[in-house]
């Protein structure tokens, strides 16, 4: 294992442990919706996004802990899209992760409620924090000019031609805003200037493009495939990577542990 993984190995325990201790008990009422939001959450995600936030914070020099309730949030966030999505009237996909979508797993009623109260909690957890702007910035990312627009963009280009202009629009709502507000929501943590919290944005974002384009290659993304070619696609994420970089080189701090995350997310897609 290298050093990256046991890196992210160990995020993932402690955001594990601290969703499982923020949560509700699926024996706790109302027990099936309970049981239905850790169905999902637990379902054996990366927790890549809470890494960028946490990463985030130590490299403007704050600490894990101080950016977790952050990073659960994100994770409780994440998820309610990750259920939304695979709901019937999205984009209708029965498993998620190699195990039942959570409308599959339950019910299609119980999985909109499910993603409703993960969404709702990941605001009242960032309450807990006292600092407004965090509620704020999670807010806009994901609203109807962030994952919501874009899932609408992406809904209405079900079964038609759109421009790659559209395409990346659509990444950039859906993927790279929850990329760029947990390394901003990282940064604000860690009390980093507003250029440092800009530049890190940019590095989510670029890095968040690159990898939905990626992601769309090893998948056979409809959307996607019909206006790119396979080598079109591994270009601009080529080029997007080099943002990345370019990105972080403008952040004081260090930042090597925010690149080895970027170069080890590139390297996982075998196209």
């Amino acid at each position: 294992m290298t050093n990256i993984q046991k890196y992210l190995e160990n995020i993932r325990e402690q955001v594990d442990g601290e969703l499982d201790r923020l949560l509700p008990s699926g024996k706790v009422a109302p027990l099936r919706l309970h049981e239905a939001m850790r169905y999902s959450v637990f379902a054996g995600g990366k927790r890549f996004r809470p890494a960028l936030c946490i990463a985030s914070c130590e490299a403007l020099g704050g600490t894990a802990q101080a950016a977790l309730l952050p990073a659960v949030a994100i994770e409780a966030l994440h998820t309610y899209t990750l259920i939304h999505d695979d709901l019937p009237a999205m984009d209708d996909d029965d498993t998620r992760r190699g195990k039942p979508s959570s409308h599959k797993a339950f019910d299609e009623g119980t999985a909109i409620l499910a993603g409703d109260a993960l969404l709702t909690v990941a605001f009242a957890w960032l309450g807990k924090m006292g600092n407004a702007r965090l509620v704020q910035e999670l807010a806009e990312a994901t609203g109807s000019k962030g994952t919501i627009g874009g899932q609408q963009d992406d809904l209405d280009a079900k079964g038609t031609t759109i421009s790659q202009e559209q395409v990346l629009s659509i990444h950039l709502q859906k993927t790279a805003a929850l990329f760029r507000v947990s390394c901003r929501m990282g940064a604000i943590v860690a009390k980093a200037s507003e250029k440092d919290i800009d530049q890190l944005g940019l590095f989510g974002e670029y890095l968040g493009v690159a990898f939905q384009l990626l992601d769309d290659v090893c998948d056979e993304d409809i959307v996607t495939m019909n206006v790119f070619t396979k080598e079109d696609v591994e270009l601009l994420a080529q080029k997007y990577e080099q943002l990345s970089y370019e990105a972080l080189e403008q952040i004081s701090g260090d930042m090597s542990q925010l690149k080895a995350l970027a170069q080890y997310t590139y390297a996982s897609f075998k196209l």
